[in-house]
Order: C-alpha cells, then structure tokens, then sequence
C-alpha cells in the first residue's frame, strides 16, 4: 500500500466542487460536490442518535436504489430538528443536484453539518448548484474538503493506492469535525463528523457494505471528543470499478487487501479528527492490551477516552493515573484490577493495580508534547484496541459558549 496526495478525486472518474452559497455567516465555502462520472455502488453509515438530522433520514432511504453518482453536502446549518420541513429540504437537495447532473434524485446522497434547528436556506442552495456543478473537477478534492469543514481548524484529506485483482485501486477521502464528535455508527444495509470517501476500486455492495462496517469499527467509532454523540455523523463511501480490477465479489484475498487499506485510510481520518478537536493542544492515544475479547478492549479505550477528568489532566500535564484506573473501571467490562498496569509512554505508573515509585517531572515531560500515549495492560488475555481523543483546554469552553452566536 501506498500512502500519495489526494482527496476524494484521487480516484479515477470522480469530480468534486465547493462554492460559496451563502449558509454560512462567516462568508466561507458552505456548499460541497462529489460526482462520480460513472454509476457507482454506495454503502454508508449513520448516527444511531434517535434525533437524527434530515439528511440521514434521506440517504438512508435512497440507498435503497441500486447505483449513486453523487453526494451533495452543505455546512453551516445541519438541518436537525426541523420537522418535516427539513426532510422536505433535505430531499429538494437531492434533486435539485440530480436535476442539474441528470441523474435520478435516488442516486444522489445528501449530508448535512452545524447549528441545530435553525430552517435550512434551501433557496439558497438551490441557486447555488449551477454554479457548484459548473465547478466540478478532478482538480477540486481539497476545495470539497475546505466546503465541509465549520469549527475545524485545517482540512483533512488522504488517499492509498493497493494492488488488488491484477490492478492498482484507490480509495480517497475527506472527512470533517472536531466538536460534538464521539461516533457510533452503524451500517445501513439498502460539529458533527461526517466522512467522504471514494474508490474506482471494482466491488461488489455487499462486500463494500462489509468493508466499511469493518474499518469504521476500529477508526471512527473509536474516536472521541468531546463524549456526545451528533445528529447528523454519517460515513459514505462510493464505488465506481473504474481500477478494471477483478471484482472483489467474496472474503478472499482481494478483499482482505482492500480492507486493509480502507482501514488505514479511516484510521488516519480519525486521528486528524482527534487532532484537530476544539481547543486540542495534544492527540491523545489510548491503547489497551491483555482484555479478555477485542469488544471488551474496545469498551474500556473508548470509556477512558471519555474522561474528562483525564482530558483535563492531559492539558495540565499532570500524571494523574488514578484518573485512568477509575474510567476503566466504570466501563462496566469485568476484568481483575489487581493484575493490571498502567502506562504513560513507556514509563509505568501503576503495577499490579497498585501504585509504583515514579519520577513525576519525567512523567509530566511525557505530557507536554503534541501526542500523548495511554495504554491499560489488562493481564487477563491477547485482545486489544485503540481509541483517539485530545486534551480539554479553557479553549474548548470558549469555542462551545459561543457557538451559536
């Protein structure tokens, strides 16, 4: 695998635009594209927030359809809790993009991120699309990932290439969020985080559908910002053949490399979501090891990665590991506390779940740099898993006070 510059044009016969439509106060682009000039398969996934934003309510009926072509996405307003009104808006979207690009509005998927329950400018969006079709071009991938972003402070974009099937396939994407972050999507079979990702890679759905459940379940549905859950978090991921690979159709040995590097891909998306979470000065890397099943490693990671309390030392740079022992007990996984260690870097700070001599200057040290790493060692089996997070700073109070201001 191959890591090389792109986004989601980086694959072969996929064009993306971004424009100014005017949704968004601060005058910035707010309106964004993907088109795929070739029918393509669609697999994707969703919140599982019972408040689910009108796009949401949309693509997951329209992915219903056997082939889409384009995504259409606007920031600046997430059109959630808007009634009917705001399905209704949601759906105009949709085919008032198909329209322009002369496709079926089934085959068009529609996103949305920002403030809650304000009525979604569709009048302006709907004057802004010849303008953003118009646009479309192969050159435009980091434009579209500039198009989503709302409290983020740098776009976040990447592609691979693999050689899978006789035949070199890419997969791009571009993903956005930084507040309100703290996923868990599920598959729809037939400051919010949302991900866009693209691939002339030849699959069938159900394995594509198989793929993405897959690598959100080790990337994205293991980061954490801020512990809440959007309205709209939704990962879509487009398929065109365009690579003339052999199809990758079952779990072979195709797939296994296609998987492999879509994880990647979603892996890296995530850590730059850690990254970039308001007010973040630190990514922070939470590793547990010797669980008893991959699920319970999961559990635990993602729970630590929740504490505030240990967010907050993080930013402080206080060793706190007591903070670190007491989320994981809460996580509700049964697990022997009296077998367990606990590590910042590579210096122990608790061993046999009690507490060891350590240099807390060195300590502190490990905690002033841009990524700090966690790790829980259970001692009771070979599973293990990651989470992502970041720091809390007295910037994320300010940003989240004022955010709908």
């Amino acid at each position: 695998m191959i890591l090389i510059k792109g986004g989601v044009t980086a694959p072969e016969g996929f064009l993306a635009s971004g424009i100014k439509a005017g949704i968004k106060k601060s005058g910035n682009k707010d309106l964004g594209l993907i088109y795929s000039e070739v029918p393509a398969v669609a697999a994707a996934s969703f919140t599982t927030n019972r408040f689910a934003a009108s796009p949401v309510k949309i693509s997951k009926v329209h992915l219903s359809n056997k082939v889409h072509q384009a995504i259409i996405v606007n920031s600046g307003n997430a059109n959630c809790a808007n009634g009917k009104k705001g399905d209704v808006n949601a759906l105009v979207m949709t085919a008032l993009a198909a329209k322009a690009l002369d496709l079926k509005r089934e085959e068009v998927l529609v996103a949305s991120t920002g403030i809650i329950g304000r009525p979604l400018p569709v009048l302006k969006i709907g004057d802004g699309i010849p303008a953003l079709v118009k646009g479309l071009s192969r050159k435009n991938g980091s434009i579209f990932a500039e198009t989503i972003m709302t409290t983020d402070t740098r776009k976040k974009e990447l592609a691979v290439k693999e050689l899978i099937g006789g035949a070199t396939v890419t997969i791009g994407g571009a993903c956005k969020g930084v507040g309100m972050i703290h996923p868990d999507m599920k598959l729809e079979r037939h400051a919010t985080m949302l991900a866009f990702i693209t691939t002339d890679a030849s699959i069938s759905r159900k394995m594509l559908e198989e793929a993405l459940s897959e690598s959100i379940g080790d990337s994205f549905n293991m980061v954490s910002v801020d512990g809440d859950m959007s309205t709209n978090d939704s990962c879509f991921v487009l398929a065109n053949g365009l690579a003339g690979n052999k199809k990758v159709a079952s779990k072979g040995a195709d797939y296994k490399r296609f998987v492999g590097a879509l994880k990647y891909l979603t892996s890296e998306l995530a850590k730059m979501l850690a990254d970039d979470g308001e007010g973040a000065t630190k990514l922070v890397e939470i590793e547990v090891s010797g669980a008893k099943s991959v699920i319970d490693a999961k559990k635990i990671a993602r729970k630590i990665s929740t504490s505030n309390l240990l967010k907050c030392a993080i930013f402080g740079m206080d060793p706190n590991w007591g903070r670190i022992a007491a989320a994981a007990g809460s996580s509700g996984i049964e697990f022997d506390p009296d077998k367990a260690d606990i590590y910042i870097g590579k210096m122990k700070l608790m061993s046999g779940g009690a507490s060891i001599p350590f240099d807390e200057a060195k300590a502190s040290k490990l905690l002033s740099g841009k990524k700090v790493y966690v790790k829980l060692d259970l001692k009771s089996g070979k599973a293990s898993a990651k989470a992502w997070t970041c720091d809390f700073s007295k910037e994320y109070v300010a940003i989240n006070s004022e955010y709908s201001t």
